[in-house]
């Protein structure tokens, strides 16, 4: 069996509060399971230490530099030292432990990398950024819409150049293969998706009926996260709680931002922050919302609710990576109304949406 290398900018654990460390825990897991002998450097936050105990019962050694929110000074400055210590950790740990295969989680950690060697190289992209700067320039106007563009631009060149430095790449989803592919990211993109958070084969049904309870799942400290919240309440939840008056919408990860917060109203809005347990939520719900007008990869929220049997509505972004049959696996909508009323339909009709949930299982 290999002795791998992995390094990554964020720590990889169970109920980290994001789906790449949660994915990168799990692809470890399964390492270790087939006899492979894994060394991890990661940057890792003070609050995150709790997690280390698992992951060095999974690796023979586990190098930690300070992640930049654990580090005093300015942003700029203490992300700066936070990536200089992550490359010399790394370059460090590749000469003394000459591993049989390095292998580099997300594309921020390979340019942190690059240039590094002493075995065949593997990088995983979790995004295509200039494919994200493109939706985004698509919502926006103004300076802003110029600036998106530009830095679409610029990632169009800089993103594949920084893949083709390593022997082999891996995407997430077939959409974003796809993209690879067709910029030569690499001879050959091969396609490791995220793994689901509940086995589907082991999943229980979607729940019964238990009112009428919408669900949204992400790290809520993120950009667009945020967003998709903020234009479902603004555009289509209304509508939703005219129709269902018993509707209640659940929004539920981490670090959830003010303008999020402030939508709570404990009787048709619930902010609940960092849950450790999601299952129980999903469970719990009638039909799970993917309202993103940004995305990219492979949405772990529409992955987990499909494997569980749960419902989905999404956007066509959101079905990117995935690839589902809208009207078949899941339910599509772009625009308000008829994102509006596809919610209103699942929950006024549930044998509808036990088949289309049955169907997302299956798919």
């Amino acid at each position: 069996m290999a002795h791998i290398l992995i390094a990554y900018k964020q720590f990889p654990a169970l109920g980290v509060g994001h789906a790449g460390g949660e994915s990168v825990y799990r692809l470890i897991e399964a390492l270790h399971r087939r006899g492979h002998r894994l060394t991890l450097v990661v940057r890792m936050q003070e609050t995150e230490r709790q997690f280390l105990p698992a992951l060095e019962a999974l690796c023979e050694q586990v190098v930690t530099v300070p992640h930049h929110r654990s580090l005093p000074g300015p942003r700029p400055l203490a992300l700066l030292r936070s990536y200089l210590a992550l490359r010399r950790a790394t370059q460090r740990t590749l000469h003394e432990a000459s591993p049989d295969f390095f292998h580099v989680e997300f594309a921020q950690t390979g340019a942190v990398v690059l240039g590094l060697r002493g075995a065949p190289t593997s990088i995983r992209a979790h995004d295509v950024n200039w494919f994200l700067m493109e939706q985004q320039a698509a919502q926006q106007a103004g300076t802003a819409r110029v600036r998106s563009r530009a830095l679409r631009a610029l990632f169009l060149v800089l993103e594949p150049w920084l893949y083709r430095q390593f022997d082999l790449v891996a995407a997430i989803s077939e959409g974003d293969r796809r993209l690879l592919v067709e910029r030569r990211a690499s001879k050959s993109v091969l396609l490791l998706p995220l793994a689901p958070a509940f086995n589907p084969a082991g999943a229980g049904e979607a729940a019964a009926v238990r009112g009428a309870n919408v669900l949204f799942v992400g790290a809520m400290s993120r950009a667009y996260n945020i967003q998709a919240v903020l234009w479902f309440l603004d555009t289509i939840w209304t509508s939703v709680v005219q129709a269902v008056p018993e509707a209640r919408f659940y929004v539920v990860g981490s670090n959830p931002s003010e303008a999020v917060l402030a939508r709570h109203d404990g009787q048709h809005v619930f902010v609940t922050g960092f849950v450790p347990d999601l299952a129980p939520w999903y469970q719990a719900a009638n039909v799970v919302v993917a309202p993103l007008q940004v995305a990219g990869g492979l949405l772990q929220k529409v992955v987990d609710a499909m494997g569980m049997g749960i419902p989905v509505i999404a956007t066509t972004v959101s079905n990117h990576g995935l690839g589902a049959t809208p009207g078949e696996h899941l339910w599509v909508a772009d625009a308000p109304g008829p994102f509006a009323d596809a919610v209103i339909r699942v929950l006024r009709h549930p044998e509808e949406g036990a088949r289309l949930g049955q169907a997302g299982r299956r798919f």
